[in-house]
């Protein structure tokens, strides 16, 4: 159609309207990917402008081509991807592409930082929070070793860790989720960088922090004249935050307007699609006599941590989940809700025995498992799966995405041979949203939310009775999150199958779940039928919680 391609001219609409420098210009990017069997167009002739001080949004489905452009300016891909050489990145005039790699290196983290997508896989588990922070500091800056243990400290506080202090001597393992985001973040701003990539920045977070964070990323642009690259699925942020919106599809930029602009009268049928796109509908009723699969009592987690040097070292306990009771009955699906470090998910791994725990009595089915050791697990463990938060630090990166899931089936004994194994293989991924004849790629090869479906995937391959689902949505762009919903429940009256499912996004959890537990600090904090706590919440935490998701996104 010829009108669309006038909707993404190489130059903005506002270009130089509004005084601001211009820092960053990109004319033509080009990416393509060498893959077996071909080669994969993976950014195709996108231009896009950034002024001092201003945020843009990059935003698109999954795989449409948004983090390989913020790749592209720091000079990030791997040696699989050609840049064409008609592809201009100017940076303060100067083309990326034909400086030297040693000023490259300076320009990252200096003039260019980027906050990444998945927190597991950028932060080292070998060294602790502290040592990653400093090492930062001290690539770009001649200061001891105390005064960066000192700055980093500051830097945790800003970006409002509980405890900054002794956090440092923390490693990423030891940090929950939306924990390990903000040390990113903290990373990221540590040498005030002119030009602030943040790759779905609020992803692991909770919705009331979701709100702390961008606003401090705000705070922060005003502050240093910053200015920021905002990639993102959630339109609801690219609405309060950004200045100019560009909108990629296979990886083009099919409509570019300023954010006013381009809500008030999208143009392109993509942009009007994605601006559609929010969790619809409700979970189905279930059986009123439905048996019980999965029932926790009086379940209790706890941790000893350290505080203090190494000399005067001061041990203390913390209470992951406080004594609590879940009954989840088949067929259905359970939520399970709070803010990052609320004991969301050590409570739901407690519960399948991925973790011990120090108390209380777990039943599956029926049967007790919570005096269960490893090995008595193991002909449980194909009836209970896991879709983990983090699908990059759950899927192995030396394996196919073939090895991947048929894994499960080798060691489970599922399939009469390998090419009924294979056929399996290929349902799940369809069944998951994702073509079938990627069995030979790898996880690295894949956008977050693609990941985040082949994770999916695995975990439905085994045909499980009940799978815990730890954030399975939060990687996944508005429009694919209305798929996965509807795959889950399609699953769910197929095969019957009853989710744990633990989310801080509760839009989704009011379109999906039965009934929800509200937790904080590791207690249940209020619990019941989704609709009725959602709409008429009898705390003031709930309340807050369903405010930052509802009310300050309207």
């Amino acid at each position: 159609m010829t009108n669309t391609e006038n909707l993404s001219p190489d130059e903005r609409y506002d270009l130089g309207a509004h005084g601001r420098e211009l820092i960053l210009d990109a004319r033509k990017i080009k990416v393509d990917f060498k893959v077996e069997g071909g080669v994969v167009n993976a950014v195709r002739d996108v231009s896009f402008q950034l002024h001092k001080g201003e945020t843009i949004a990059l935003v698109g489905e999954s795989g449409s081509g948004k983090s390989v452009t913020a790749r592209t300016i720091m000079r990030l891909l791997t040696k699989r991807a050609t840049v064409s050489k008609d592809s201009k990145l100017m940076l303060k005039g100067r083309n990326i592409y034909e400086m030297p790699e040693a000023e490259v290196r300076k320009l990252r983290g200096n003039d260019v930082s980027m906050i990444f997508q998945e927190p597991m896989s950028s932060l080292n588990p070998v060294y602790t929070i502290g040592q990653q922070l400093c090492e930062v500091l001290h690539l770009h800056n001649r200061i001891s070793r105390a005064e960066a243990m000192r700055r980093a400290e500051k830097l945790l506080e800003e970006v409002q860790i509980p405890e900054p202090g002794a956090r440092l001597r923390s490693y990423p393992h030891q940090l929950s989720g939306g924990q390990r985001q903000r040390v990113m973040i903290a990373m990221a701003l540590a040498n005030r960088p002119d030009i602030l990539i943040a790759d779905e920045p609020t992803t692991a977070l909770d919705v009331t922090v979701q709100a702390q964070i961008l606003n401090l990323i705000k705070d922060l642009k005003a502050k240093y004249g910053m200015a920021v690259i905002l990639i993102t699925h959630d339109l609801t942020i690219v609405k309060q935050f950004s200045d100019y919106v560009y909108v990629m599809q296979h990886g083009k930029v099919q409509e570019h307007n300023t954010t006013e602009a381009l809500f008030a009268n999208p143009r392109h049928a993509y942009t009007k699609h994605l601006l559609a796109s929010e969790p619809k509908g409700q979970a189905k009723p279930i059986e009123a006599d439905s048996p019980t699969i999965l029932q926790g009592d009086k379940v209790k987690v706890s941790f000893t941590l350290k505080r203090g040097g190494a000399f005067k070292p001061d041990f203390f306990q913390l209470v992951a989940v406080d004594s609590l009771s879940l009954n989840l009955k088949k067929h259905e699906t359970l939520g399970l809700v709070g803010e990052s470090g609320s004991g969301k998910t050590t409570f739901g791994q407690a519960l399948i025995r991925l973790i011990g725990n120090q108390g209380g009595q777990i039943f599956f089915d029926g049967q007790s498992i919570h005096d269960k050791n490893r090995e008595q697990m193991r002909p449980l463990r194909q009836r209970m799966q896991i879709v983990f938060q983090d699908p990059f630090a759950s899927l192995n990166p030396r394996m196919s995405i073939r090895q991947i899931l048929e894994e499960g089936l080798i060691v489970n004994g599922i399939g009469a041979n390998s090419r009924d194994r294979v056929d399996r293989v290929r349902a799940a991924l369809r069944d998951s949203g994702m073509p079938d004849n990627i069995l030979s790629r790898f996880p690295h090869e894949f956008s977050g939310g693609q990941r985040q479906r082949i994770a999916i995937a695995r975990a439905i391959a085994l045909e499980p009775e009940f799978i815990l689902l730890d954030e399975p949505t939060s990687a996944l762009d508005l429009s694919v999150q209305s798929q996965i919903i509807e795959l889950l429940r399609k699953l769910q009256d197929e095969r019957g199958l009853s989710y744990l499912f633990i989310s801080h996004d509760l839009k989704v959890v009011r379109a999906l779940c039965h009934r929800v537990m509200v937790m904080q600090h590791g207690k249940v904090v209020e619990e019941g039928p989704v609709e009725a706590v959602l709409t008429n919440p009898t705390t003031d935490y709930t309340r807050r919680l369903v405010r930052a998701a509802f009310e300050i996104a309207a």
